[in-house]
């Protein structure tokens, strides 16, 4: 991670100092699929999600523009902007080769007061040229975000056309390192089938990885065992949206993650915060 004091500071506004791990909430799915049920009005999302106490929100440079002023004032969330866009999840109108673009840059993000910026890194484009521009991108985001001082986030994603997501561990692997050599601070990814492969992928990684929630999960126990897992193995986070802001309680449910994430407790005692 990087030495600047700005990142620094920062990244404590990420990742909370007293335990050194941090609760993100991602809501910037519109960019990607649309406004899907439970952050069709964002401003009433981040309403929602507030009573929870999450230590960052994940947002796209519209929705933290029009929404900065929730964010004003001491115990606020901190505040992650979205750089990039991709539509290979959409249905309709569904993409043909499917893209991915650069949609703000760092000023841009710091503009806005953001904390840190996160983009994604693709592996299974059709061309190769694709996965090119996908990482020329990224280099230069990279280099203006240690210019800025601000963490530069890295969402690896293995990707496959009609699959919402690829676990494939040789190519988790692959793109996890590929993150980290790219320079980025911290890592978002997926966890994969075991806490053996997790823990290599901490091994992996030269960076902290928070671990994304991607689809929503069939229960609570099984999401926060899977967090559980995580942090067990050395995870310092995570990232969640669906599993947040389409529970039914999502500000229990941030109160659930905290206490396994930031007070170390069991699956069956965060369950009894619900």
């Amino acid at each position: 991670m990087s030495t600047l004091p700005g990142n620094q500071l920062r990244t404590s506004r990420i990742l909370n100092p007293s335990t050194g791990k941090g609760i993100v909430v991602a809501i910037d799915h519109g960019l990607f699929i649309g406004p899907l049920p439970g952050i069709e009005d964002s401003s009433k999302a981040i309403d929602v999600l507030l009573p929870g106490q999450p230590d960052a929100i994940q947002m796209t440079p519209g929705t933290t523009r029009a929404n900065l002023h929730k964010f004003y004032g001491r115990n606020k969330p901190g505040v992650i902007v979205r750089l990039d866009a991709t539509n290979i999840w959409r249905k309709k109108p569904a993409p043909k080769e499917g893209y991915y673009t650069h949609v703000a840059t760092v000023k841009d993000a710091v503009q806005l007061g953001a904390d840190a910026v996160v983009t994604f890194l693709f592996a299974g484009y059709d061309t190769d040229a694709q996965e090119a521009d996908n990482l020329q991108t990224l280099a230069r985001i990279g280099s203006e975000s240690r210019e800025y001082g601000i963490p530069f986030i890295v969402e690896p994603l293995a990707i496959q056309k009609g699959t919402n997501v690829v676990r494939d561990f040789e190519i988790m692997k692959l793109i996890i390192r590929m993150a980290s050599e790219i320079g980025a601070d911290l890592i978002k990814a997926d966890f994969p089938e075991s806490k053996k492969q997790f823990e290599e992928l901490i091994r992996i990684a030269s960076v902290p990885i928070l671990v994304r929630g991607g689809p929503k999960m069939d229960s609570d126990r099984e999401m926060l065992q899977m967090v559980k897992d995580a942090i067990d193995c050395g995870a310092k986070g995570i990232v969640f949206g669906r599993n947040v802001w389409q529970h039914k309680a999502p500000a229990k449910i941030l109160q659930a993650l905290a206490a396994i994430v930031h007070e170390g407790q069991s699956v069956t005692k965060a369950l009894k915060v619900l």
